[in-house]
């Protein structure tokens, strides 16, 4: 277990109660992403309904700037930890790592906005932005030993009920006070409350009945034992690099729309984006689904089957994608200006480009996970980044001379690099994967790791 060696038997002795079922397992987990997805449209569709298109610019800029810069600084420590290969690491260094990292990250947050030159109001909501996603941070790192012993239940239950409080507390205090600060900082409140009083409490992991709940419990507690963080660090680096350049993908149009067009057209952009986020999650969960059968076809040397399953994803990624362009020809401008108010449904015109771009985005990131699954795994670094290039410059061109559109175009653009880069590293993996590879890594830690490092997709919203 994650704990030290000298009280390894305790720890054992207190996860050895009745595990739950796989089915109880299951319901819990779906019943859990279930509500914790419908909290992130919630979130955007609230602060529509009750704030104006600028506000809810600003909260796109936030977490536009503190969504990237989190899940970077995260270093994916809930793949490590889950995936059981480090065990002679304590449990405590990885919350003193996250606690350190996260710090960081907030440097990193107050130091961008001085950077980009924002107004104190603008200021102001990114940091708040910014607490309330270091709170739930801190819970994701004791979420993951929740996972390692197969507590899946007492995660589910954690993000439901810090999800439903949270948006109450943000209807409730953007009502009374028309300012999403008060909003975000009820969300912040929300997840503070599940943090102290059950994340982290005794009987959530199962040391006994009592619900203590300020880390008495030396096997919850950090610790700072620097030469374990330094390795922890040395080893989830390369994730963080890769989960941040997928989050830069969604957050780049975000500032030169800002520059070029303000915050007003940001709020727009965060609206018409929602059914791209909606196909997105269809997108990770299929792929997380078939990520094992992809990885085990490759490694056995069925490269027919593991074509044949690659090639049946990107059809479902291009249905998914026409099939948002028809819906948002025949019936956009109803669910705008059902969803969030009239002045949004204006820009309904738009609504099938982005799914055209969407389309592409998705099938590229079903040729992610084959790329992963191959064991391509430094190789994904350099397509993102090539990705990443294209979207700047493309942005940088489009965005002043076609607006909105020119942003979505350079998505679209971005989108066909990654997808084109990625199946040309795919076919010429294939043609030489009897050859030894340098970027070769251990195929069990892959196969635990990666889909927990999707789990949460880049999106324009905020649970």
């Amino acid at each position: 277990m994650l704990t030290t060696r000298a009280k390894a038997s305790a720890v054992l002795s207190a996860e050895q109660k009745k595990r739950s079922s796989l089915s109880a397992d299951f319901t819990w987990t779906f019943a859990g992403n279930v509500i914790y997805a419908g909290g992130q449209f919630a979130t955007l569709i609230l602060l529509a309904k009750l704030v104006r298109p600028e506000t809810v610019g600003e909260y796109a800029l936030g977490l536009a700037i503190v969504y990237p810069v989190m899940m970077f600084t995260n270093l994916q420590l809930r793949a490590v930890i889950s995936s059981g290969n480090h065990q002679e690491i304590c449990f405590g260094n990885y919350v003193g790592l996250r606690l350190l990292s996260t710090l960081l990250a907030f440097v990193i947050i107050c130091a961008a906005t001085q950077i980009l030159g924002y107004g104190k109001e603008l200021t102001t909501v990114v940091l708040v932005v910014g607490w309330a996603y270091a709170i739930e941070t801190v819970s994701d790192v004791y979420y993951a030993r929740l996972q390692l012993h197969d507590r899946m239940a007492e995660i589910a239950k954690s993000r439901i009920t810090r999800t439903i409080l949270g948006m109450m507390g943000l209807a409730i205090a953007t009502y009374l006070s028309r300012s999403i600060l008060w909003g975000i900082a009820a969300i912040a409140l929300a997840r503070i409350i599940i943090l102290l009083c059950y994340d982290v409490s005794e009987r959530t992991h199962g040391f006994g009945e009592k619900s203590n709940w300020l880390l008495r419990n030396e096997a919850l507690a950090p610790r700072f034992d620097f030469r374990a963080l330094g390795k922890l660090v040395w080893l989830s680096l390369p994730l963080g690099i890769i989960v941040l350049l997928g989050c830069l993908n969604s957050s780049i149009p975000n500032f030169f729309i800002k520059n070029a067009l303000g915050e007003r057209e940001v709020g727009f952009f965060a609206a018409i984006g929602f059914m791209v986020s909606t196909g997105n999650m269809a997108v990770v969960s299929l792929g997380q689904s078939a990520f094992t059968r992809l990885a085990r076809s490759f490694a056995a040397g069925n490269t027919a089957a593991f074509s044949s399953l690659l090639g049946k994803l990107l059809v479902f990624g291009a249905a998914i994608g026409v099939s948002g362009m028809i819906i948002s020809k025949l019936a956009g401008r109803e669910m705008l200006t059902l969803l969030f108010r009239p002045e949004y449904a204006e820009r309904s015109d738009l609504l099938p480009w982005i799914m055209a771009a969407g389309g592409v985005l998705f099938m590229a990131q079903f040729v992610g996970f084959g790329m992963t699954a191959a064991n391509f795994y430094y190789s994904q670094v350099a397509v993102n980044i090539l990705a990443n290039i294209s979207l700047l410059a493309a942005c940088y061109w489009m965005v002043q001379r076609r607006g909105l559109l020119g942003a979505i175009l350079a998505m679209l653009i971005a989108a066909a690099v990654q997808l084109a880069g990625s199946v040309i590293v795919l076919a010429i993996g294939a043609r030489t994967r009897l050859q030894p590879s340098t970027e070769k890594i251990d195929q069990a830690e892959v196969i635990r790791s990666i889909p927990l490092s999707t789990e949460r997709s880049p999106a324009i919203n905020g649970d």
